[in-house]
């Protein structure tokens, strides 16, 4: 990849972050880059094109720094599983909003549906966990490996929800002991106990299944509505919190409902979305809930 791609794929990545994937166009791409657009079609056919290199260069560059951890003989196994959680806090931070973005935008990229994109990152992600847990521990963690995975998930993505909750920095270094620490004063406890969660709580058994992979659907959207509302919950300075939270409860109503499309849903989603701090949420929600109804009304042909 040559200097003036990269710089094409960062910039875009900025400008969807920032303005939303359907109100970036190309020209405000090659403006910011100073380039011209015949430039930019040389190195990239259309918008879709651009979105999947930008995915594919970021789950390479992700790959190819674990995997210059793992190689690194200079340092031990408990260092290098802390610069895999590093690795993944930082690829999270700086890759959520834009991977939010594009799966609200697409429900496919170059022929391939966007579920098994998402899978793939995901795997990705949780595979560099495991591979480091198991070095560092070896069998003894075999029957557990998958809770510590899950452990370790769990803190780093609660540390990212407080950072924007409280619009405040974590150092990732802390973030990283942390985690480690726990993980160190739980592993045993854990020992002790039959595991409850394996591999299956994360994969699915049929990866060509869309409904599967997040168990389905319905779960993921439940999942979501209990991330707004925690979010409501956790962040101070939400103006008319009790309103906000009577509002997503009457989503919850209406999902219970099935009545994905009803003018009360409409309402008060429109309501929940003027507060900034649940923008992101909401709209992985209105994703959702278009499939939801999509499904509905198949059902009801």
């Amino acid at each position: 990849m040559d200097e003036k791609q990269k710089l094409i794929m960062d910039v875009a990545k900025e400008c969807f972050s920032k303005q939303g994937l359907q109100f970036t166009s190309i020209y405000d791409i090659v403006k910011t880059c100073k380039i011209s657009k015949a430039t930019f079609y040389k190195h990239f056919s259309t918008k879709e094109d651009l979105v999947y290199e930008i995915l594919a260069y970021s789950n390479k560059n992700f790959l190819s720094r674990a995997r210059s951890i793992d190689e690194n003989l200079e340092i031990n196994n408990k260092d290098k599983l802390k610069k895999k959680i590093i690795l993944v806090w930082e690829y999270l931070l700086s890759n959520t909003p834009f991977n939010l973005f594009i799966i609200e935008n697409f429900s496919e990229i170059k022929g391939q549906p966007m579920y098994k994109v998402k899978e793939k990152i995901r795997d990705n992600l949780l595979s560099e966990y495991h591979k480091s847990l198991t070095t560092l521990y070896g069998d003894e963690i075999e029957s557990i490996v998958w809770e510590t995975v899950f452990l370790i998930d769990s803190l780093v993505h609660e540390f990212i929800l407080i950072m924007r909750i409280k619009k405040e920095e974590f150092e990732p270094n802390f973030v990283c002991d942390y985690v480690i620490r726990i993980i160190d004063m739980t592993i045993e406890e854990l020992k002790k106990v039959p595991p409850v969660i394996d591999k299956s709580f994360f994969y699915s058994d049929n990866a060509d299944t869309e409904d599967n992979l997040f168990s389905s659907k319905q779960l993921l959207i439940y999942k979501t509505i209990k991330e707004i509302k925690d979010l409501i919950v956790k962040n101070d300075t939400v103006i008319d919190q009790k309103k906000l939270t009577e509002a997503v409860n009457m989503v919850e109503k209406e999902i219970e409902l099935g009545s994905y499309n009803s003018l009360i849903m409409d309402a008060m989603l429109s309501f929940l979305e003027k507060e900034k701090s649940l923008k992101i949420e909401i709209a992985v929600f209105n994703k959702l809930k278009s499939k939801l109804g999509d499904d509905t009304r198949e059902v009801n042909k």
